[in-house]
């Protein structure tokens, strides 16, 4: 839920949850301000509505009488009589002919009735007015004017107490006002904090993150699950710091590696630099004191520089391509007669090692796939030259062969050299690896040549992997991306 619509429900809640929790409120107070406004004789308020109804019934049946019979309430027995019933109801009953209190109840107090009466004298007759309708406050009345038989001016009065209804309403309306304040604040409070929280705790954690940070420690974790903006910022920022972290281990491991690769390149050139200083100091003091020992002496200087060139070469290549500054030329290429060319190209070499050299084929003979030429010859002869290098045996053979797999060929150089040892084979395509843990490097090379060739296959779209028994011989395979009928219009789309 995002902050927004956060904000706005919870200002709707700030109305709803008020004016829900007042209708309960104003129910409750209801039944305890009856009780306190002394509706309790009463009981219920629908009892006292009833009450109400019977007073008003009772000034309708004496005015009633009056019309009729109105001497009637000249008779002190049947006034007496009307007062006892409104006694039970609550109320009173006064009687005032021609200006004088002729009966009055004795719960309402003569001298302040006395004073409810103004006579005036009109065209019409003597008429009795009223002042106003409360009498001591909490009193009200109702009131008939008529006429006795006589001729003498009477007026009828029901008194009625209010004071339970001032008592109810006032204290209603006091108590609703202050819980009701109190609901409010009190609502607006809990509101004001679920939603604060959810904002204010994941700023928290971020803040956390911001410090650790910035002591460098990026080993904590932040875990927020709100679905709002808030969360999605500590979302994007546990993922920062996981690729901060990741990126701070792959640079220590990249430095590791730096130094181990600068270790492994000040090895290798320090050998033959250590050779050719030596063999130059011998020529200097004339230990080569015969032609012979000083064609010799030259020769082992030529192949030491010849080693270190390639070497170079290698790292120069390695580098480059690492960083991604060596551009391929891809194009259509016949496999099989790419093959037959690197056969070629070996085959009197190889003859003069004695080591054999066979292709073996799989596939059409136009089976074309997409390459860089240059850097896949450089793949073969890296891969021949480690077969070369490694060949332990009298007679030597190595195979070429070629399969197809559908989208792609895959193909296999084989040997019967010495083999790779297990523990050594899954390492063979890192750089400066040599599966001799003493690093002897009395058979040359750079530890180069099969890394670069994982390198330039990786930038072909395919994979390349070993397989080797130890002391029966070693397979390189790597595929390559076949072009046929239906693979020439992805190819022209790349």
């Amino acid at each position: 839920m995002s902050i927004k619509i956060k904000l706005l429900l919870s200002n709707i809640l700030m109305i709803v949850i008020p004016l829900f929790l007042s209708l309960i409120l104003a129910i409750i107070l209801i039944g305890v301000n009856f009780g306190r406004s002394g509706f309790e004789q009463h009981k219920t308020g629908d009892q006292f509505d009833r009450i109400a109804e019977d007073i008003f019934k009772e000034f309708v049946t004496i005015s009633s009488d009056t019309l009729n019979n109105p001497d009637k309430l000249k008779d002190p027995a049947y006034l007496k009589s009307v007062d006892d019933k409104l006694k039970s109801l609550n109320s009173g009953i006064g009687f005032v002919v021609n200006g004088k209190i002729y009966y009055l109840s004795e719960n309402i107090d003569r001298t302040e009735f006395q004073k409810e009466i103004v006579w005036e004298r009109h065209s019409e007759g003597m008429n009795c007015e009223i002042k106003h309708a409360d009498y001591e406050n909490d009193i009200q009345y109702f009131i008939h004017e008529f006429k006795l038989s006589t001729g003498e001016d009477c007026a009828l009065y029901i008194f009625f107490d209010i004071s339970p209804i001032r008592k109810f309403v006032t204290g209603f309306i006091s108590d609703f006002m202050k819980y009701f304040l109190f609901i409010i604040i009190l609502t607006n409070a809990i509101l004001t904090f679920i939603v604060s929280q959810s904002i204010v705790k994941p700023l928290g954690k971020l803040k956390f993150g911001v410090d650790q940070i910035k002591k460098g420690n990026l080993s904590f974790k932040i875990s927020e699950k709100s679905k709002d903006e808030v969360g999605e910022v500590c979302r994007a920022f546990e993922e920062m710091r996981q690729r901060l972290e990741e990126a701070i281990v792959q640079q220590l491991k990249y430095d590791e590696e730096r130094n181990e690769f600068i270790a492994s390149i000040t090895h290798d050139l320090k050998t033959p630099i250590t050779s050719i200083k030596a063999h130059i100091d011998g020529l200097r003091d004339g230990v080569a004191d015969t032609p012979e020992k000083n064609a010799k002496y030259l020769d082992i200087v030529y192949k030491k520089a010849v080693d270190m060139d390639k070497l170079i070469n290698d790292l120069t290549f390695y580098s480059n391509q690492t960083l991604k500054k060596i551009p391929f030329n891809f194009s259509r290429a016949n496999l099989k007669f790419f093959i037959e060319d690197m056969i070629d190209e070996y085959q009197i070499q190889l003859e003069k090692l004695g080591i054999s050299i066979a292709g073996s084929y799989n596939l059409d003979d136009n089976t074309m796939v997409k390459a860089d030429v240059e850097k896949l010859k450089r793949v073969v002869a890296n891969i021949l030259e480690n077969s070369i290098k490694y060949m332990n045996k009298p007679e030597g053979h190595i195979k070429i062969d070629a399969e197809d797999k559908g989208n792609k060929v895959l193909i296999g150089i084989h040997d019967n050299g010495e083999g790779i040892k297990p523990e050594y084979l899954p390492n063979i395509f890192k750089r400066f690896y040599r599966a001799d843990p003493s690093r002897n490097t009395a058979k040359g090379g750079s530890g180069l040549g099969l890394a670069i060739a994982s390198q330039i296959i990786e930038e072909h779209g395919g994979r390349i992997w070993a397989e080797s028994e130890f002391g029966k011989g070693t397979s390189i395979y790597f595929e390559l991306e076949k072009i046929g009928e239906g693979n020439e219009k992805k190819d022209s789309d790349n």
